[in-house]
């Protein structure tokens, strides 16, 4: 919903002529509300090639698509079907030199990476907090001058002030004390004098952990005959989800199988629809796992056990 209200607010100010540049690695989250534009305000919305070999944003073509028309860039920090990174400084840098602005969609790193508003350059950004142990509440994060000054919809008695002016009505007070509480489970992971300190700390040791474990599910599953990897390799920078199919075994299969061993994976397009249709797989998708603060070593080696046996039985 928060991806929609910006939208809306954003398109208040856009026509003809004006475009939108999306990317064919992003959460559908992330491109429909951008589309609806193109229908509600005439405006262009230009996608951006991924690489298909390498699960990778092709950053030629995001250079030629960004113009002096180009009223926003929107890019997902992560991909939650492939687990690339995207450099968001990098994008924030040819958006801003063109006039434009950078939206980053950060749902899908949030849990992995530490959000750092100040050293990306964003312009807007929002996450979820049930993706880091938290409530299902939405977070948008824009520069205060930006949220002062674009026209959002809302009720007239609401404040007109920031950031108040961007809410569509009484606040999800339960939601918030949810989502602090989850910072303050993660700021506990690690030791620090403040809690911004602790959550650097925690950040760092997830990050190295998740490294670990994605390194040893990548080789591990590297090594299985007739499993496909999708997405960049390590050592290339991602988070802990690793993207695969079985020859000759349907997806969903793959996920009830594997579930009969206590190891639960999702399958399907995870509304990353347009990464499943680059890389050319049908309506079964890909099979996803990942690894969370809580995922051990020994449910990396079960997940490579049994995959290694649905892949010998077909």
């Amino acid at each position: 919903m928060l991806f929609f209200h910006l939208s809306r607010a954003l398109g208040r100010t856009c026509g003809q002529g004006d475009e939108v540049v999306v990317t064919e690695l992003d959460h559908h989250a992330n491109v429909a509300p951008w589309q609806a534009l193109e229908r509600e305000r005439g405006v262009t919305v230009r996608m951006v090639r991924m690489i298909p070999e390498t699960g990778q944003l092709d950053w030629h073509d995001l250079e030629a698509k960004i113009t002096r028309r180009t009223k926003l860039v929107a890019l997902g920090v992560a991909s939650n079907a492939l687990g690339t990174i995207n450099d968001v400084r990098r994008a924030a840098e040819l958006a801003h030199a063109a006039g434009a602005l950078l939206f980053a969609d950060a749902v899908h790193s949030a849990p992995h990476l530490l959000t750092d508003v100040r050293a990306w350059d964003c312009d807007f950004l929002a996450c979820s907090a049930y993706k880091f142990y938290g409530p299902h509440i939405g977070v948008l994060f824009a520069k205060k001058a930006l949220l002062q000054s674009m026209d959002f919809p809302k009720l007239l008695p609401a404040p007109d002030l920031a950031p108040e002016r961007a809410e569509t009505g009484t606040q999800n007070h339960e939601g918030m004390a949810g989502a602090a509480a989850a910072v303050d489970f993660l700021a506990s992971l690690a030791r620090g004098k403040t809690r911004r300190e602790r959550l650097q700390a925690a950040f760092t040791e997830l990050e190295e952990r998740g490294r670990v474990l994605t390194n040893r599910l990548w080789e591990g599953l590297s090594r299985i005959s007739g499993v496909k990897l999708y997405g960049p390799p390590p050592p290339e920078c991602r988070t802990p989800t690793v993207a695969f199919t079985v020859r000759n075994v349907a997806s969903r299969e793959v996920a009830r199988r594997l579930s009969e061993l206590g190891v639960f994976v999702s399958h399907g397009d995870f509304y990353a629809a347009t990464v499943v249709e680059r890389l050319g797989l049908d309506s079964e998708g890909l099979v996803r796992a990942g690894c969370a603060c809580y995922t051990t070593a020994e449910e990396v080696e079960r997940l490579i056990e049994g995959l290694s046996a649905i892949a010998r039985q077909g």
